[in-house]
């Protein structure tokens, strides 16, 4: 006996887990500077019934559909990561980052497209053709104009340099 193959419909009662936002600096930024984005998604499975029997589908973030919120949108294949784990200097540019040339308050979001795979009493994974998307959670980004200020000496050690 042949059967159709299952589909991502055939899947609808399955619904992988929204994802997080965040973004750094969280929740402000400076005009004209990178801002970092980072998605918080990861593989993971949902269990269920399917055809009336126990099942299990696994999700697997493929890409993400990054919305500024300023008109700026993008599409990566990665979530992003937090600058210091990346090595980097705060406000360098990322594969996920984004600068806003203006300042505003500006609703942030990222879709994240899972790919499916779906396994029946615990047998072997089966994949299915097509993808799920689903919307993190959405952040506000402040930005604003900041001015840059030159100092005698390190502000940090004490504040009687002129500058600071």
């Amino acid at each position: 006996m042949t059967y159709a193959p299952v589909t991502l419909s055939d899947l609808a009662n399955f619904v992988p887990q929204a994802a997080s936002l965040t973004s750094q600096p969280r929740g402000w930024t400076v005009a004209n500077l990178n801002t970092n984005f980072i998605a918080g998604a990861s593989t993971h499975v949902v269990g269920g019934s399917l055809f009336g029997r126990s099942a299990e589908v696994r999700f697997t973030p493929h890409a993400y559909d990054w919305n500024y919120g300023d008109g700026g949108t993008q599409t990566t294949s990665v979530a992003g990561a937090r600058w210091d784990t990346l090595g980097m200097r705060e406000f360098s540019p990322t594969s996920t980052s984004h600068v806003y040339g203006s300042e505003g308050s500006f609703t942030t979001s990222v879709a994240v497209r899972y790919g499916a795979e779906y396994r029946v009493g615990g047998g072997a994974w089966i994949p299915v053709s097509g993808e799920v998307s689903s919307a993190a959670t959405t952040t506000v980004v402040i930005v604003q104009n900041a001015d840059t200020v030159l100092a005698a000496r390190d502000c940090t050690a004490g504040r009687t340099a002129p500058g600071c």
